[in-house]
């Protein structure tokens, strides 16, 4: 199977876990969470995790009859939202009321319920907080994908008008490329390839070395084939009907680049694998995602690339790490 077919088909959402804290900052999953059901005809399971009973945690103290209270107000929450998103949707929308700690408990529901994608909503002016201060734990320990929203949408679903995602040339980061077609097409919005080339930078050992012209060479040559690289994944998505776009820039930062491009406004989406060219398999995700995701307000689709694993251990075989595309264009399935 085309690698990109592959995780494609892995992407697909039958189980979509759309984590709640009861604020409306965490309702900005929401119309992410209908979005992805509706491209991918998936199913949405809403889930709270309450603190245990007997646990001192908040602003308030919590006996028996107050925290009985807090479990009747969230299953009432709980269940309007469901029939809110079940009248949307067309279709009934499952709901957990669990109690632990939360990224765990959330980590163990994605196994249990075989969740590939996890959404998590959060405030737009402190992303780190997104999904109540959690979602680095669970990228950390949950299997499968996980789609991080920072802006604020209601139950009628968000407007796509551009998703943006970043290419590094491996087969890992084009892999992403069928599903942010998919719902790129969906909502007729246009897809942004972007791919940044790292500029040289001026030392006194690259001055000495005389080693700053070569580099500058260098980076010229993968300036060019870049634009190559791109504009074959352009010309085919345009074949398939969407309306693609790419975008080849030079820089000395590439993280400051991209966030620089990641912005409210710019791009609603941002769809990029967990992993690039420089795997760390013992990482369920990378620095570069970790980096992005506490620095941007933009919505983040991560998607997971590594197998199933447990919390603690991470076994990648060897081809899948080192694997590469070749040089023919490759073949995306949008079926």
């Amino acid at each position: 199977m085309h690698p990109a077919t592959e995780l494609h088909a892995a992407a697909r959402a039958h189980q979509i876990l759309l984590c709640l804290d009861l604020t409306a900052a965490s309702e900005s999953g929401v119309p992410h969470a209908l979005s992805l059901a509706r491209t991918l005809g998936g199913s949405i399971t809403l889930v709270h995790v309450m603190h245990p009973h007997g646990n001192h945690v908040g602003p308030r103290s919590y006996d028996a009859l107050s925290w009985e209270i807090s479990r009747q107000e969230a299953r009432s929450y709980l269940d309007r939202l469901a029939k809110q998103l079940a009248t949307a949707l067309g279709a009934p929308v499952d709901i957990r009321l669990e109690q632990g700690s939360p990224a765990q408990r959330i980590a163990e529901l994605v196994r249990e319920l075989g969740a590939e994608v996890t959404v998590l909503g959060g405030r737009a002016k402190d992303p780190a907080q997104a999904g109540g201060g959690i979602a680095q734990q669970v990228l950390a320990l949950a299997p499968g994908s996980v789609l991080i929203a920072h802006s604020a949408g209601g139950l009628a679903g968000s407007t796509l008008q551009r998703v943006l995602v970043p290419l590094d040339g491996s087969r890992r980061a084009e892999a992403v490329l069928p599903l942010a077609a998919r719902m790129a097409l969906a909502h007729h919005a246009e897809l942004l390839l972007v791919h940044i080339v790292q500029e040289p930078r001026s030392t006194a050992l690259m001055e000495l070395s005389g080693g700053l012209n070569l580099a500058l060479q260098l980076a010229s040559c993968l300036q060019t084939g870049a634009r190559r690289y791109l504009g074959q994944l352009q010309r085919q998505l345009i074949q398939n009907g969407i309306a693609a776009r790419m975008l080849v820039m030079r820089h000395a930062n590439e993280r400051q680049c991209l966030l620089q491009l990641v912005q409210p406004g710019q791009s609603e989406l941002v769809v990029l694998s967990a992993h690039g060219a420089t795997c760390d398999a013992e990482r369920s995700f990378g620095g570069f995602i970790a980096h992005l995701m506490g620095a941007s307000t933009v919505p983040m689709l991560v998607l997971q690339d590594l197998p199933a694993r447990d919390a603690r251990t991470v076994q990648v075989p060897h081809d899948a790490v080192s694997a590469r595309w070749s040089h023919a264009t490759p073949s995306l399935d949008l079926a």
